[in-house]
């Protein structure tokens, strides 16, 4: 990147707690358990590579912003698949909760904030590019979903005659 970027900022206890009581009102407190749970479920080391794995997906999208990369470049699907899975260490995204997602990134202050620490257009960025990529996701599952219909009915044609 152009110049040292300052990475996110780890927030203290009570701020956890606050985004905890935050995401128990919209996603139900069993869900948020089952991501705590499965947090704690994690030793010290892992918790710190997950983490610092999650930074370097973030910076990565820092570089696609930097180069000027289309969310539709090859590329930036990539990172975004990356991203995909390093969420189910915390849970399994769908892609409701992904799109829910950059729209966080960018308008929630404090993530938006956190983001901007590595690069000031980063949480506009990642809406967009994440915004782009579950399109693309439910696109393609439309498609296959009409490929078995249409499978299906042609199967039916079969047996009938």
């Amino acid at each position: 990147m152009s110049k040292k970027r300052r990475g996110l900022k780890q927030h203290g206890e009570a701020q956890q707690k606050q985004y905890e009581r935050e995401a128990r009102l919209q996603y139900g407190p069993a869900e948020v358990n089952e991501t705590i749970g499965r947090w704690n479920s994690y030793g010290k080391a892992r918790q710190e590579a997950i983490k610092a794995e999650g930074e370097r997906i973030y910076v990565e999208l820092a570089e696609a912003l930097e180069a000027r990369l289309e969310a539709n470049d090859e590329r930036v699907r990539e990172i975004l698949e990356r991203w995909r899975t390093h969420l189910r260490h915390f849970y399994e995204p769908s892609l409701d909760r992904l799109r829910g997602l950059g729209q966080l990134y960018n308008s929630h202050p404090d993530f938006s904030a956190n983001f901007q620490r590595i690069h000031p257009e980063l949480p506009a960025y990642l809406e967009r590019v994440i915004e782009n990529y579950v399109d693309e996701l439910e696109t393609a599952e439309l498609e296959r979903m009409m490929a078995e219909d249409e499978a299906l009915e042609q199967r039916r044609g079969r047996l009938s005659q």
